[in-house]
């Protein structure tokens, strides 16, 4: 570890890389924050190795280019994907970080939305900061942007979890995810855990959850923070599509019914349909027959699934913020 005291940790971003096996993708995340002009003074990079094999954590600096401190954590025996996650959580609670965002091995900061993320949420006392991303690919070549989230009344906006999850996740929509697009303040009562039992949706039921249990305000940022390397070793591109919709059903269900919020399931179903024929290829048999199988049920709204696709056309986006 380094020799910097908790103190000066308060208002850091602590950007967590949890690996296993990285490889080369490893330094390639880990100078990101570099290579996108983060001040030096304004971060740290948290490596959590899950016991590697390859040497992919060997020689690592005790700094970056911009002169942000490296520690790296190593533990005993392969803990498991998820609960490394947690490992990387402990490590920045336990260092006296007050923010914290998670980057797989891969994945890069794209320039410094980041903090002005971080500041926005400063501003005004939130513990959630979210914004878009890009998708690219295995070279780092984009793909498209992944506009999460539009707001009436310009680019970004602020909005209480409750009324966030009930006009976003209680319509179907998947907005807390991915972890590398969210930025956490870390230092409240509020702790941010994932559930090793639910790899697959974890990082969505666990960012809901601590909104809630935080009750602090959400802010959005409509501009690209980071690049999602689209890869078929991630994780997700093992699940079928009827997974994915088992388990985000699952999500949306837990999630409302620990807020107090009634699911609209009508729109869900809207929701879920319109997702799942983009994967079908416009497959509307194909794609109904999943829907009900992961919903118990038949009827959704006609007139929400086309204002979303009125959206979607027009955004970008089918998912507008009403603050």
């Amino acid at each position: 570890m380094t020799g910097v005291s908790s103190n000066a940790r308060v208002g850091k971003i602590a950007i967590l890389i949890p690996v296993f096996n990285a490889g080369p993708l490893l330094r390639e995340t880990m100078l990101s924050a570099s290579k996108a002009n983060l001040p030096g003074e304004s971060y740290e990079i948290v490596i959590s190795d899950n016991a590697s094999s390859d040497g992919s954590t060997s020689g690592i600096p005790n700094a970056d280019p911009q002169g942000a401190p490296i520690t790296v954590h190593r533990n005993s025996a392969n803990l498991g994907r998820v609960e490394n996650w947690n490992c990387a959580l402990e490590y920045a609670e336990q260092m006296g970080f007050s923010y914290a965002m998670v980057l797989m091995a891969g994945d890069v900061l794209t320039d410094t939305t980041v903090i002005a993320l971080r500041d926005r949420m400063a501003e005004l006392g939130a513990v959630l900061g979210m914004a878009s991303y890009q998708v690219v690919d295995e070279t780092l070549r984009p793909l498209r942007i992944a506009r999460r989230i539009r707001c009436r009344n310009g680019l970004d906006f602020t909005v209480a979890p409750a009324r966030f999850l009930a006009q976003f996740l209680a319509t179907g929509a998947m907005l807390y995810g991915p972890l590398g697009a969210n930025l956490y303040r870390i230092d409240g009562s509020a702790r941010l855990r994932f559930n090793p039992a639910d790899p697959t949706h974890t990082d969505q039921l666990a960012t809901a959850l601590f909104a809630q249990a935080a009750n602090r305000p959400i802010v959005y940022l409509d501009r690209p923070i980071s690049c999602w390397r689209e890869r078929p070793q991630r994780f997700h591109s093992t699940m079928t599509s009827s997974q994915r919709l088992n388990d985000d059903f699952r999500v949306i269900e837990h999630a409302c019914s620990a807020a107090g919020v009634r699911p609209d399931y009508g729109r869900i179903r809207a929701t879920l349909l319109l997702r799942t024929l983009v994967g079908s290829r416009g497959n509307l048999h194909r794609a109904l027959h999943q829907v009900r199988e992961a919903t118990g049920g038949r009827l959704l709204s006609l007139s929400w699934l086309t204002r979303l696709a009125l959206r979607q056309f027009q955004h970008h986006t089918p998912w507008l913020a009403e603050t």
